[in-house]
């Protein structure tokens, strides 16, 4: 095969056009270096933050080997020897991957875990748990058809490779419950396999046996709770004989249930009549008391006090108060008045304590009958958990019994196999989460702001029509670059900077420095006012006198920069109320002088279009090197064409990165079609070095 030759020019020529090309997209990727820097900055923020406000999540991995043919089967070694169709292995290994992610799987797995009803489960896949139900579902079959969707979702299954290795992994924000779901996961897949497999496998046995063992427990619990049960309480053992000699034979608790209730009856009706007895015998006097009277003591006591007051009566008679025997008897009947008030508060303490008897004794049968009903209760209650302990004894033997069956009956078959799936590695703690991968992320957010910067650069390149070199000015409105300044805000311009500009001008046209030079702009702010003020101050080093005529009579700003103060100008000029000498002031700098604005005219256009334009320029004209007029912008006022008719030259004053082509161009062909010649364009507010934009956009 030929290969093409290079002569040494056309290589050098490829070199030099490729080293161009990189150092144009040097310089474009410099110039927008903000832009790219922003851009990655941002994107590593935003992965930063991602990492910040993820939940940290852990993954646990378990194994399990899927076998040709069960392990243990009669004839597995030589089966083993004998490899099967790559055809039948993917196929095998397909199914069981099926299986994995089936919905009955996903069940089998959280009836395993019990995750349904359990928050912990939610709080580790951070998924809020459901609170009622949706439709005709209930609020338990929506939150286990979430834990299974969630159990499917982050399930990861893995086949590396050809080989018969089934890698299960879970993810969720607990290492733990990781952990437990995929070792669940392994658990519950070779279950499934040994059912399929059940009559088949010496794992099925094992499964088998760990049941019946489970079941034998279970029994032996039962049987154990229900004995130390009977034993408390002196209930039936378990084989149905009473406990406790002690205790009354059935029927008991009734009968003496029945005779404490005629003993309440006949109680109640005593302390009734107590209370009758006690509660008249308070109320009434204790003289009147039947009880009282009804006393044989008492009668004779009342029977000696009458005696007593008898005798005295008439003894009173005979004999005065302070008489012995006078005092004798008062002394015998305060005696006998002493001895009666005993012995009737006697008689009534005495019907009070029958009362508070009858009370006291009703309430000690009320007491012993509500023993008896505690204690029908406690033995109904006592009988029905014996019953229940013997049915689930029964229940738990009939299980075992059934197992144990079930096992020799299997034990005894021929070609018994175990399941094909075997556990491998079983699934340990997560100790460090797998996401968010703080390097891996940072990284990516670092190559995409990166991708993403250079996209935004180059869209910006090549949508991007501002003005902001020779090369665009020359694209863009076919306008030659006279000079270019830096930015320097509202001040104005160094006078030196504009030397060169000013050398330009004078090499402007045939004959040398134009008479009059118009200086305008397409927008307002673009510096216009500022670059003449200071290409005046360059003129007037290079020798030249120079008129300087504030024409903007909209805004004039050429005074101030002169910081000069005039009263009258331009405007008083062109209405005839002064002349030019008049008006025309020394600005201070050598060979420049100013022709100021004077004052605002509500409408400058209708001054410009008059003749007295012509014969200010006239009259002025031979008296100066060049005239220097300070226009209002192009677009938007119609001052700039009407001026640019008038004059020799007109010079552009463009912003750096301002002015877009579109624009730029409806006022340069604005302003060629008023008649004026353009010269040229100087850039303003320039940014960076200018090395940097001598070849922006060059091809």
């Amino acid at each position: 095969m030929d290969v093409p030759f290079l002569v040494p020019d056309e290589a050098d020529g490829w070199s030099a056009r490729i080293a161009n090309r990189a150092r144009h997209g040097w310089l474009v990727l410099r110039r927008h270096r903000i832009i790219l820097f922003v851009t990655m900055a941002l994107c590593l923020l935003a992965g930063t933050l991602s990492i910040l406000m993820s939940t940290p999540d852990y993954r646990a991995t378990a194994s399990v080997e899927v076998e040709d043919v069960p392990a243990g089967a009669a004839g597995a070694g030589a089966a083993a020897q004998r490899s099967s169709a790559p055809g039948d292995t993917e196929s095998m290994m397909q199914t069981e991957l099926e299986v994995l992610r089936s919905h009955a799987l996903a069940e089998d797995v959280a009836r395993d875990l019990a995750l349904v009803g359990t928050p912990t489960f939610f709080d580790g896949m951070g998924v809020p748990r459901p609170k009622e139900g949706v439709g005709s579902l209930s609020q338990r079959q929506v939150e286990q058809d979430l834990v299974v969707r969630l159990l499917r979702d982050n399930l990861e299954v893995e086949l590396p490779g050809k080989s018969r290795v089934l890698r299960i992994s879970f993810v969720s924000a607990d290492p733990v419950l990781s952990a437990r779901v995929a070792n669940s996961y392994a658990d519950s897949l070779i279950r499934a396999d040994l059912r399929r497999g059940f009559e088949s496998g010496v794992q099925a046995r094992r499964f088998l046996l760990g049941e019946l063992d489970s079941a034998r427990k279970d029994l032996g619990r039962a049987e154990r709770d229900m004995a130390v049960y009977a034993a408390r309480v002196g209930g039936q053992s378990p084989d149905g004989e009473r406990q406790g000699g002690s205790t009354a034979p059935d029927g008991s608790v009734a009968a003496r249930l029945a005779q404490l209730n005629a003993f309440r009856a006949q109680a109640v009706s005593d302390r009734i009549a107590a209370q009758k007895r006690w509660e008249s015998a308070r109320r009434a006097s204790v003289d009147t008391l039947p009880e009282v009277l009804g006393n044989g003591a008492m009668q004779q006591i009342m029977a000696d006090r009458a005696q007593a007051r008898a005798a005295i009566a008439e003894e009173r008679q005979f004999r005065k108060d302070a008489h012995p025997e006078m005092r004798e008897a008062r002394a015998k009947l305060a005696a006998l008045d002493d001895q009666a008030d005993g012995m009737a508060n006697a008689i009534r303490a005495s019907m009070r304590e029958q009362y508070d008897v009858a009370v006291r004794g009703e309430q000690q049968i009320a007491r012993e009958i509500a023993d008896l009903e505690q204690q029908a209760r406690v033995e109904q209650g006592r009988d029905v958990q014996l019953g229940i302990m013997e049915r689930s004894v029964d229940t738990y033997r009939m299980l075992h019994d059934s197992l144990l069956q079930r096992y020799r009956d299997m034990a005894s078959q021929a070609g018994f196999q175990a399941g094909r799936i075997q556990p491998l590695d079983r699934a340990a703690v997560p100790t460090r989460p797998f996401s968010p991968r703080i390097g891996e992320t940072l990284l990516l957010a670092a190559l995409g702001g990166l991708a993403l910067g250079l996209l935004l650069v180059t869209a910006r390149h090549i949508f991007d029509d501002a003005v902001t070199s020779a090369d665009t000015l020359a694209e863009r409105i076919g306008l030659p670059l006279l000079g270019a300044v830096p930015v320097t805000g509202d001040n104005p311009q160094p006078a030196e900077i504009f030397t060169p500009i000013a050398r330009s001008l004078l090499l402007a046209s045939a004959g040398g420095l134009p008479r009059s030079i118009l200086v305008t702009s397409a927008q307002e702010g673009e510096g216009k006012s500022l670059t003449l003020h200071a290409l005046a101050l360059a003129l007037g080093r290079l020798g030249k006198s120079v008129l300087v005529i504030d024409a903007d009579m909209r805004r004039p700003v050429q005074h101030r920069l002169f910081r000069l103060s005039p009263d009258r100008g331009i405007s008083e000029v062109l209405t005839g109320q002064a002349k030019a000498p008049e008006v025309i002031l020394d600005s201070g700098v050598p060979g420049i002088s100013l022709l100021p604005c004077g004052a605002v005219p509500p409408n400058p256009s209708e001054l410009l279009a008059t003749s007295a334009l012509d014969a200010l320029l006239a009259a002025v004209g031979d008296s100066y090197d060049t005239l220097l007029i300070d226009a209002p912008p192009i677009l938007g006022m119609g001052d700039a064409p009407l001026l640019a008719a008038k004059v020799q030259a007109s010079l552009l004053v463009v912003e750096w990165g301002r002015n877009h082509h579109g624009g730029l161009r409806a006022a340069v062909d604005r302003l060629r079609r008023a008649g004026g010649g353009l010269i040229g364009a100087i850039l303003t507010k320039q940014q960076g070095r200018a090395v940097e934009y001598d070849y922006h956009r060059g091809g």
